[in-house]
């Protein structure tokens, strides 16, 4: 019975969608995971950000929970504003809290396997809808898995979430429609809301699109019933997410990597190469972001369309067949992607860079795999001849472009690599041509082929990806194994290493540099210094004083030195040492201040040591009190032959004491024989509360960092941490749950009756 029982279930289509996806992410991923010895990388912001942060997120988690704050993530953030644009929300990152923090590196390939896996179960899911014979759905799984979309983010780890649970989505709002069941669609807005707040946006943007394709009624009547039950529902499944989704929005509002609308005019049109990479995303296949054939070396927006063997083909002949929904939405896609005030409204003009492709990618599977079964041998034809044409035009057009040096630029930089793709395009063209101009096509033909090409592709990605790391495995892998040892000797200072995976890794506050979601409050800081980067945090070693204002005692070197051995770790790869040198404490006395508009007049390079004299505050913010208290010092008050090291050693006297920090805030003590201000280099937000003796005191800003005025005496001061918005998402949250289950009680009990 059992044996039946397990027989059937395997013969269920998802499940074969399961096994089969599944198999072809194993076989590519397993020399790399042997040749690693279990230790997987790839290449860049996978290395750089997608293993630490996954680490980090999980030290946080365990240190301060899921309001605290993160003291890895450059000099200090929230632990939800930091990742849940990462992995926060992602299934697959709490099932790696099974895990040990430091297995990451050797169970993510294994999960990247799972991911591309569930992304075949669930869009099989969405597909069957659409085919009498969901074998079709099996194969346009596999279709959708390793689609070019899916193939170009490897790099973009997380991105691979919303890939999975979108169809979800579909598929609620397909069930609302049908059998007037809100559960399921309620339930999949939470868990794409919850899964990643930024792909969710453009997910509801697309929704919106599809029902008026698809459902929408010249009934005005029942439009206007339909239109306020999404919204009731996307209330309520928003809301049960909305411990996440509140605190979310906030940091986003305020954070300036986020995008502005640039006019109507201005978003009308785009560049002369940005139109030919779209194009040729569209029609060719998919290469990787770091290492391109044409129009520019890298490019790092997610441009993947490709779909293994077919490309283009079917979707053509599906528009040229029909005229229903599904090719008016794919032809609106398509005319959106060249348009940057359509394409860039999926995100709030946050600069999408054809992130909501994997959107599209599904509704250009549903409709090849619709004309597979059913096809229409005329309009295969034709299609199969307007692609090949498409990609002639393509190539003519780029040759013309090199040859002409348009732009100053060199349009083709690996002849060799981008007529491979052609050939690989063409090739594509011909199989298809064999594959559906046949009496009856051979469907086990059909997907051995399409598993086939997915697979040489997902390898071709990955290996391309591999030789394209800045920094090769056994460096890579060294630096882990040093990460996991360092323990620093107080908690008072930071390591000077700006490397993500050490810092993360070694769960230490650090000077890491490498994400897009630190506070917000670190721009203003960094804006002291008039430097901006909508990635890279500010180096902080390129500044005379700024390593040592922000606590940078600790430091790695491969070599030995003259400095102070803390200690030293055994590598593959040699020795290598962690030293320190002077550095302030966090936390420390000040006498002085000066203001922002006085500092920006000095030289950058001047502006770190007037900081280690004076504390910075706009002008707005000086009170009479301050002005009593503090001296204010001018520029030319400033004594720029005093060295920085002396500077160290009357900050280190100065310092607060028993100082002790977590996820939750930080502890100290004062003992000052006058009323103080200390600074602390702790990025300020609304989510800090200070008390000192247990009574709340106010938080003086100081450009984007924390100041406290301290009473003389001695004084117990504790900084607690708690991300804005937390408290009133978990409200809502918690109302929005008891009514989701006592709205499903009551439709069960009615079922019942």
């Amino acid at each position: 019975m059992m044996k039946l029982k397990m027989k059937g279930f395997l013969q269920k289509d998802f499940v074969k969608s399961f096994i089969i996806c599944f198999l072809i992410a194993c076989i590519c991923f397993l020399p790399f995971i042997i040749k690693g010895k279990g230790f997987f990388v790839l290449t860049n912001d996978f290395n750089d950000q997608q293993i630490p942060f996954t680490i980090g997120l999980h030290n946080a988690l365990l240190d301060g929970g899921i309001s605290g704050f993160s003291w890895d993530v450059d000099l200090g953030t929230s632990t939800i504003d930091a990742y849940s644009f990462y992995e926060f929300g992602s299934p697959f990152f709490w099932l790696s809290m099974l895990f040990p923090a430091n297995a990451f590196p050797y169970i993510v390939a294994w999960l990247f396997m799972l991911k591309f896996a569930f992304a075949g179960v669930t869009s099989c899911l969405y597909l069957r809808r659409f085919v009498k014979d969901s074998r079709w759905a099996v194969l346009g799984s596999v279709l959708y898995a390793f689609s070019g979309f899916s193939l170009i983010n490897m790099l973009f780890y997380h991105f691979h979430d919303a890939i999975v649970c979108f169809p979800l989505l579909l598929i609620g709002l397909e069930r609302l429609k049908e059998k007037k069941d809100y559960k399921l669609f309620v339930f999949t807005i939470f868990l794409n809301c919850f899964v990643n707040y930024f792909f969710f946006i453009g997910e509801v943007v697309f929704l919106i699109i599809y029902y008026l394709f698809r459902f929408a009624s010249k009934d005005i009547k029942a439009l206007f019933k339909d239109v306020v039950t999404c919204i009731l529902c996307g209330i309520l499944g928003v809301g049960m997410a909305s411990f996440v989704f509140i605190p979310s929005i906030i940091f986003v509002m305020g954070n300036p990597r986020a995008g502005a609308f640039k006019g109507i005019i201005g978003m009308l049109t785009t560049t002369l190469t940005d139109y030919m990479y779209i194009a040729k995303s569209l029609i060719l296949p998919t290469e990787t972001m770091t290492s391109a054939s044409i129009i520019g070396p890298q490019n790092f927006s997610s441009h993947g369309m490709y779909l293994p063997i077919f490309g283009l083909v079917l979707v053509i002949a599906y528009i040229i067949k029909k005229r229903d929904w599904l090719s008016r939405i794919i032809l609106l896609c398509a005319v959106a992607s060249f348009i940057p005030l359509l394409s860039d409204l999926f995100y709030m003009y946050s600069a999408a860079q054809m992130r909501w492709w994997y959107m599209f990618n599904l509704m250009v599977v549903l409709a090849s795999i619709k004309v597979l079964e059913d096809p229409d041998r005329k309009a295969i034809k034709i299609g199969a001849a307007v692609y090949a044409s498409l990609i002639a035009i393509f190539t003519i057009a780029i040759n013309v472009l090199n040859i002409l040096n348009v732009q100053d630029n060199q349009w083709i930089i690996d002849s060799k690599r981008f007529y491979l793709g052609v050939i690989v395009a063409f090739i594509g063209i011909i199989v298809t041509l064999l594959i559906t101009l046949r009496p009856v096509i051979n469907y086990r033909a059909a997907l051995a082929t399409v598993c086939a090409c997915s697979l040489a592709l997902l390898l071709n990605t990955m290996y391309v990806y591999k030789t394209c790391d800045w920094m090769g495995y056994q460096a890579y892998k060294q630096r882990f194994d040093i990460a996991k040892q360092i323990e620093l000797p107080s908690e008072q200072f930071r390591l000077n290493d700006t490397m993500n995976l050490i810092s993360m890794t070694a769960h230490v506050a650090g000077f890491t540099n490498q994400t897009s979601t630190n506070t917000n409050s670190i721009f203003e800081f960094e804006d002291l210094f008039d430097y901006y980067h909508n990635v890279a945090g500010m180096p902080k070693n390129n500044i005379p004083g700024l390593a040592e204002l922000l606590g940078g005692k600790y430091y790695i070197s491969f070599q030995e030195s003259n400095g102070i051995l803390i200690d030293e770790y055994d590598t593959d790869l040699g020795k290598a040492y962690l030293y320190e040198k002077s550095a302030c404490p966090i936390g420390f006395a000040m006498d002085s201040y000066i203001t922002t508009a006085e500092l920006k007049s000095l030289d950058v390079n001047q502006r770190a040591i007037a900081l280690l004299d004076s504390v910075v505050l706009d002008e707005a913010d000086v009170t009479d009190e301050i002005k009593n208290d503090l001296e204010h010092t001018g520029t030319s008050d400033i004594d720029f032959e005093k060295s920085i090291d002396d500077y160290v050693v009357e900050h280190t006297y100065g310092s607060v004491l028993g100082f002790t920090k977590d996820g939750h805030g930080v502890n100290c003590a004062t003992g000052y024989d006058k009323d103080t201000y200390v600074y602390f280099s702790i990025p300020y937000d609304t989510g800090w509360t200070a008390l000192i003796d247990s009574q709340k005191t106010d938080i003086i800003e100081s450009g984007g960092m924390m100041i406290l005025k301290v009473p003389a005496g001695e004084h117990s001061i504790a900084l607690n941490y708690i991300t804005p918005g937390f408290r009133v998402g978990l409200a809502v949250t918690i109302i929005s749950l008891v009514i989701f289950i006592g709205l499903i009680i009551i439709s069960k009990r009615r079922e019942g009756n």
